[in-house]
């Protein structure tokens, strides 16, 4: 007779949050523990399952093969163990969906989707993770969210297609395109619209330089409304007050890029029905 095993979830959880953090501090940060402390806890868990579920470096703490696959289970488990201690504490049994969108289809683009959601599915909390389609996609891979909506180029689409946007040049009423080399901003260093306008720039032998990256829709829309830059946006996202570039300003003509919404083989009947919404809103936008 095989002995049973118990897993520690108190291991877990220094686990996950080092995976959804990225790094050793930032975890001890989250759950309010010494760095010591994650790190002892993450080491009693590979010496528990005999592998290593992460690797340390200058960069942070990175998910192994065996990590990857390990998460989305470990996660699992912690939430059917919050749930439970929810349930029998007389507390409304809540689940969850982490939905990873694009950072400039956020917020009042996807406002309606949610409310239905909320409507249809009140026992399910929604987290939104703002992101680069980049680094949405290393998440969604790595098991931290449950279903994204990832832009990419037209030729490089391999997922569920629900829109074809063509990407556009973003100034303001300034002639700031006349500029060499090109002012440019991105909302993040990972924008996935950063290696096509580079390359379309090149092959225009149209020389840049980057003066703004910030994680902020915001203050890169308002660094373009001051006339600082240039930035790649898609056409149907394109806020009122800002002008549209394109061949007749000199520029380099911009691929239309896909959006893809990725949901996995085995979701849950939350996430099917988010998915569900979310096609329903693109394509009612989208025509």
């Amino acid at each position: 007779m095989s002995l049973v095993r118990h897993i520690d979830l108190v291991l877990l959880r220094a686990f996950v949050a080092v995976a959804q953090t990225g790094s050793i501090s930032a975890a001890a940060g989250q759950l309010h523990l010494t760095q010591g402390a994650i790190s002892q806890q993450v080491k009693r868990l590979e010496a528990f399952f005999a592998c290593k579920l992460l690797e340390r470096d200058s960069r942070g703490a990175q998910l192994t093969a065996q990590g990857v696959e390990f998460l989305p289970k470990a996660r699992r488990l912690l939430d059917l163990n919050d749930s439970l201690c929810a349930s029998m504490a007389g507390a409304t049994i809540t689940e969850i969906l982490r939905i990873g969108i694009p950072y400039d289809m956020a917020g009042a683009y996807l406002a309606p989707v949610l409310k239905a959601f909320s409507q249809a599915y009140p026992h399910v909390e929604v987290i939104v993770v703002s992101g680069s389609s980049v680094d949405l996609m290393s998440d969604f891979a790595k098991g931290l969210i449950d279903l994204i909506i990832r832009q990419c180029p037209e030729a490089e689409s391999t997922e569920e297609r629900l829109a074809l946007a063509p990407l556009v040049w973003l100034a303001s009423a300034e002639d700031v395109f006349t500029q060499r080399p090109l002012p440019l901003c991105f909302v993040t260093p990972t924008c996935a619209f950063r290696p096509v306008v580079f390359s379309r720039l090149a092959e225009a032998d149209i020389g840049w330089r980057v003066i703004f990256e910030n994680a902020s829709v915001d203050t890169t829309l308002a660094t373009v409304q001051s006339g600082l830059a240039l930035t790649p946006w898609l056409r149907p996202l394109v806020p009122d007050g800002f002008r549209v570039l394109g061949t007749e300003a000199g520029l380099p003509s911009l691929p239309d890029f896909a959006i893809e919404l990725h949901v996995p083989q085995h979701a849950s009947e939350d996430a099917q029905g988010m998915a569900t919404l979310i096609r329903q809103h693109i394509s009612g936008v989208y025509g």
